[in-house]
């Protein structure tokens, strides 16, 4: 029989292996939340409607604003777990990582309008696919994977659609 702080451990890892496979409900919600500005965004460029025609051009700048500041965001996510790591090596390459989508985010704002839509839904898909490996390494849980593939989805289709059928 195990020692009782043995017994506690590997009940705490075995609830952590457990619990890492299922999405928090708070960041699904929140998550969910965070993506419907861009929803919101694409259906006003796309449509007009819920607001009418001549609010297309501002929600054009609100997308790319607010998609600049959520993909600066993720990438402070990156920053985060480079904080935690214990291999130098690899800590350094999580640092410069997790500025980039800044920097690419700042640029996209910088040529604006189509291609600044287009360089933001690149940043995230190019985010996506570090972060996966950043699962797949163990350096973040099972169920960031997958709520970062969905999200992602929904937000790159948004920037999709608004740089495809905004009037540019």
């Amino acid at each position: 029989m195990a020692a009782p702080d043995q017994q506690t451990t590997d009940q705490q890892t075995t609830g952590s292996q457990t619990n890492d496979a299922q999405i928090p409900r708070a960041a699904l919600v929140l998550g969910i939340a965070g993506a419907l500005p861009f929803a919101a965004s694409a259906l006003q460029i796309a449509t007009g409607w819920p607001l009418g025609p001549r609010t297309i051009g501002p929600a054009l700048f609100h997308l790319g604003a607010y998609g600049a500041c959520i993909l600066s965001f993720m990438g402070g996510v990156q920053w985060g777990l480079a904080t935690g790591s214990r291999q130098p090596a690899r800590q350094t390459q999580r640092f410069a990582v997790s500025i980039l989508p800044a920097l690419l985010a700042w640029f996209g704002l910088y040529v604006g309008a189509r291609n600044g839509l287009l360089l933001l839904a690149g940043g995230f898909a190019a985010l996506l696919v570090y972060d996966l490996a950043t699962v797949a390494r163990g350096d973040a849980p099972a169920w960031y994977g997958r709520l970062r593939i969905h999200l992602t989805a929904a937000v790159v289709l948004a920037l999709m659609t608004a740089a495809a059928l905004g009037p540019f």
